[in-house]
């Protein structure tokens, strides 16, 4: 409900027994179909042959890093990832063959307005198109709005990668805009398409979300019986 000062100007919902939230810790997260774990440098062992299963760099276009081309590289920059410092890369392990197939980040936390974001989204090949796409996605947000009680989170992405908006939404981002010129990627100017979940709706967006996990809604192939779509109810 919107509120107004004294002065009769509109202020918001009152929100004053609000109270800091933690910082988040390098956990794991265990869910029906894949752990999320910290991204460690030893990862790399099966990360770097299926990057370069790939004859070229088309999965790389919109991210802030160049594909490694040789297993050195690969160390050097997943060690680089692992002890950044305002962000904490995720590692993807299927559980069906234990392999790390995908790793992501959080980052952007501001534990005084609990918010925080999600990006650097690398799928391997054995990753895209998958359930533990989605649902390594739904642990980090259930960690943070669930666990820890955030109340917002962000995705931004190149208005131009059009699969990563397309999976922002599907789970239930929202589209806020877009901030125009406002980066510089690897010498050309990118358009920034912000997406975001706040606590009000993570409810409904937790409840679609684990209801597509469901065992009974993959058949012996893990191939999907329904849509994520079909599942929402908001």
């Amino acid at each position: 409900m919107e509120t107004y000062n004294q002065y009769g100007q509109r202020i918001g919902q009152e929100f004053s027994e609000w109270t800091k939230r933690a910082m988040p810790e390098k956990v794991a997260l265990a869910g029906q179909y894949c752990n999320v774990v910290p991204l460690a440098v030893d990862h790399a062992e099966d990360l770097f042959p299926e990057w370069q299963s790939i004859d070229d760099d088309r999965d790389w276009t919109y991210l802030e890093d160049v594909r490694p081309k040789d297993m050195t590289a690969c160390y050097s920059y997943l060690r680089n990832l692992s002890t950044h410092k305002e962000r904490i890369y995720y590692a993807v392990q299927d559980k069906a063959d234990q392999q790390i197939k995908g790793i992501f980040y959080a980052g952007k936390f501001d534990p005084e307005n609990g918010s925080f974001d999600i990006g650097g989204v690398n799928w391997t090949p054995l990753m895209k198109r998958t359930r533990i796409s989605t649902e390594s996605l739904y642990l980090v947000l259930a960690y943070f709005f669930d666990q820890l009680k955030y109340r917002r989170c962000e995705w931004r992405t190149s208005s131009y990668n059009t699969e990563a908006i397309k999976s922002a939404e599907r789970i239930g981002f929202v589209k806020e805009g877009v901030l125009r010129d406002k980066r510089i990627r690897k010498g050309h100017l990118t358009d920034i398409s912000v997406f975001s979940i706040t606590l009000r709706e993570w409810p409904a967006i937790s409840s679609m979300i684990t209801g597509w996990l469901r065992a009974d809604n993959f058949d012996d192939r893990s191939r999907q019986l329904h849509k994520l779509a079909s599942f929402r109810r908001y």
